[in-house]
């Protein structure tokens, strides 16, 4: 954006020296006239050539980091998907019995340690929005907690971060405005409240 201001400030500059007004003082020191447009030009060039890599660079991080997300969202899934059928199959257990309360031991609720790789990216510190940031941080800690806790609330957790990640995405698309997306974190976050307060029971 900087480089656009100068350039702009150096082409207005160039136009201004063009006006009636000036022209005596043009024609008197034509040399110098010409050897100072001839810098003008190659600045704006130059700048105007830093501006477009300065551009591409950030559109080949943002697609980069959409690729991470989508990416983290199918690593969700599939932690989502294998945790349900060991919730599913617990279900069929006697409640009370050994293998009732050993089955969490030996077939752990799979936590998905790829957002965690994620998260540690400078192209995610750096591109993803603050509120996304952090809204990342505070369910990832949520999920190492609650995977040994309650198998239902790690899902619905699941869930969340799944729906956030996605949220995030649309944004760096462009399909939401960062307000946009701010009241759609507020939307997830107090619908994930409601539902945590209804899984209060252990696994």
């Amino acid at each position: 954006m900087l480089y656009l201001v100068v350039t702009l400030i150096l082409v207005l500059l160039s136009i201004v020296l063009f006006l009636p007004r000036f022209q005596p003082m043009t024609d008197r020191y034509s040399l110098g006239f010409n050897f100072f447009l001839t810098l003008i030009a190659t600045l704006v060039g130059v700048l105007l050539a830093i501006s477009i890599t300065n551009f591409d660079s950030e559109r080949r991080e943002k697609e980069d980091m959409i690729k991470l997300l989508h990416a983290s969202i199918s690593s969700i899934e599939t932690c989502h998907d294998y945790s349900e059928e060991l919730l599913e199959f617990s279900g069929s257990l006697k409640k009370g019995s050994a293998e009732f309360h050993q089955f969490f031991d030996k077939n752990p609720l799979p936590y998905p340690s790829y957002l965690d790789t994620v998260l540690a990216q400078n192209i995610i510190s750096k591109n993803m929005s603050q509120q996304t940031l952090a809204d990342f941080n505070e369910i990832l800690i949520n999920l190492k907690r609650g995977k040994d806790v309650n198998g239902a609330l790690y899902i619905q957790l699941l869930n969340e971060v799944k729906s956030i990640l996605s949220a995030e995405i649309s944004y760096q698309q462009g399909d939401l405005s960062l307000q946009q997306l701010q009241v759609k974190l507020g939307d997830i976050k107090r619908r994930s409240l409601s539902q945590v307060n209804l899984l209060g029971t252990p696994q």
